[in-house]
């Protein structure tokens, strides 16, 4: 907002004026004085910014320049060239590392593989510890973007950090925060990391439904069911929510808690799960979501039959499926039963063994009457059981008595994030023509007539 002009106030105008003109002479003098040397500094501070941000660009440039040669490097038939990009200060095993992870990635199709170094990217590194000699250390937050031929549509980025030296014109790889060690320890820093990452790949495809699975040896029988597994769920999927989605999938199967915990975060427990699926981030209103994968706990293939695999697996491929159309702060019954609902759909098993904790409670009189809390569905096991369970009973009900078209209907209306009871109300009664309340009393008969 303008302000006003400063104004000199107007004292001492009774004393003599040959004290005014000698004052205002000097004034004068010290205010162009003080004007030019603001002039001089404002162009000596602007020349300088402009010098460095040349400086930051003609740099910024020189890496991504050698990241995209480093990424080629990776991908060729002879990683061994990538000896020429590690530094000869770096850490011992940087490079055995580095050669490891390209030759597992070997084992799948690219579409895209590279590194973006983003403006503000490269921040000068302490010197201790530092390479002697006339040498600049950088640390670098990058962007590592990939893309699996023929089941991504878009790649994906990850974070990854690295150091880097300057010697000259050269630049060169001092430290990688993404290499995992034989011993499966993960370097500190804030890196991501691949399957690849973790030792040779074991995979299969089913080049039919644009799918692939991706393991590590010993785990290859489980990796085989899984891709027989992606017809009947692919076309499962696509029955219930129909075509609107990619029909393709990427499921990963990690060999170890570590690799687990860098797939899809720490949030999740590799040990009390069989799978989870993860996405990049979504921007309201955009149908485009890149990153998406299911992935497997390493505990999954002693823990699920053939039925219960398959049925993990249809859970998963429906939240694959709807993620463009789903918005954090949903009502959990919905976002998680209509997944549930997706995995039990056609089902040979009798709905006892479906939900048996559920079950339980209704044949012990403990018929739940209200829809689970979302703070239920987490935490301890027999609380998060039921509040699964009760979800997908609510899902089942709904297609029982309005049918699977008017229950997909009432998912897109109510997965858009929170909502306030009237709302949930509202949108509820323009989907199936009747109220929370009505809903919530049908579906409690409903379950006590069919799990009692």
């Amino acid at each position: 907002m303008p302000t006003e002009p400063m104004t000199t106030p107007d004292v001492g105008a009774d004393r003599p004026r040959r004290w005014e003109y000698p004052a205002l002479v000097a004034l004068g003098v010290a205010v162009v004085l003080v004007l030019g040397l603001t002039i001089f500094l404002t162009n000596r501070s602007d020349s300088d910014e402009s010098a460095a941000s040349e400086q930051d660009a003609e740099r910024t440039a020189q890496v991504q320049a050698f990241l995209d040669a480093w990424a080629a490097s990776q991908m060729s038939d002879d990683p061994s060239g990538l000896a020429k990009f590690v530094d000869n200060a770096a850490a011992p095993g940087v490079l055995e590392a580095e050669i490891r992870r390209a030759t597992a990635a070997g084992a799948l199709d690219f579409s895209d593989w590279g590194y973006e170094i983003p403006s503000g990217g490269l921040t000068p590194a302490p010197r201790t510890g530092a390479p002697d000699g006339d040498v600049e250390v950088w640390n670098a937050q990058v962007l590592f973007r990939y893309a699996l031929d023929g089941v991504d549509a878009l790649p994906t980025r990850k974070a990854v950090s690295m150091t880097l030296a300057k010697r000259g014109d050269q630049w060169s790889v001092l430290a990688d925060g993404s290499i995992v060690g034989l011993d499966g320890a993960r370097t500190a820093g804030e890196s991501w990391n691949g399957p690849w990452d973790f030792g040779p790949l074991a995979v299969a495809e089913n080049t039919a439904r644009n799918a692939l699975v991706i393991g590590h040896p010993g785990q290859q029988a489980f990796v085989d069911a899984l891709a027989a597994d992606v017809d009947s769920a692919i076309e499962n999927t696509t029955q219930l929510w129909g075509p609107w989605w990619s029909e393709r999938a990427v499921l990963m199967v990690a060999g170890s808690s570590e690799e687990f915990t860098a797939l899809v975060g720490s949030h999740h427990d590799g040990a009390s799960i069989a799978a989870v699926s993860v996405a990049d981030a979504t921007t309201d209103g955009s149908s485009d979501v890149s990153g998406q994968r299911v992935v497997f706990s390493p505990a999954a293939a002693s823990r699920l039959t053939d039925i219960t695999r398959r049925t993990v697996l249809r859970h998963e491929l429906m939240h694959i499926a709807a993620r463009s159309k789903t918005r954090d702060g949903s009502p959990m019954w919905v976002l998680e039963g209509f997944a549930e609902y997706a995995g039990n759909r056609g089902s040979s098993r009798a709905w006892g063994e479906i939900a048996p904790t559920l079950a339980a409670a209704v044949r012990a009189g403990d018929t739940p009457t209200e829809f689970p809390d979302d703070t239920q569905f987490g935490g301890v096991p027999v609380v998060s059981s039921l509040a699964y369970e009760s979800a997908w009973s609510v899902n089942a009900y709904i297609a029982d008595r309005f049918g699977e078209a008017k229950l997909t209907d009432l998912f897109r209306a109510l997965a858009s994030g929170k909502m306030t009871a009237e709302d949930l109300d509202s949108r509820i009664r323009a989907v199936l023509g009747v109220g929370t309340e009505e809903l919530r009393l049908g579906w409690v008969d409903w379950t006590d007539s069919h799990l009692g």
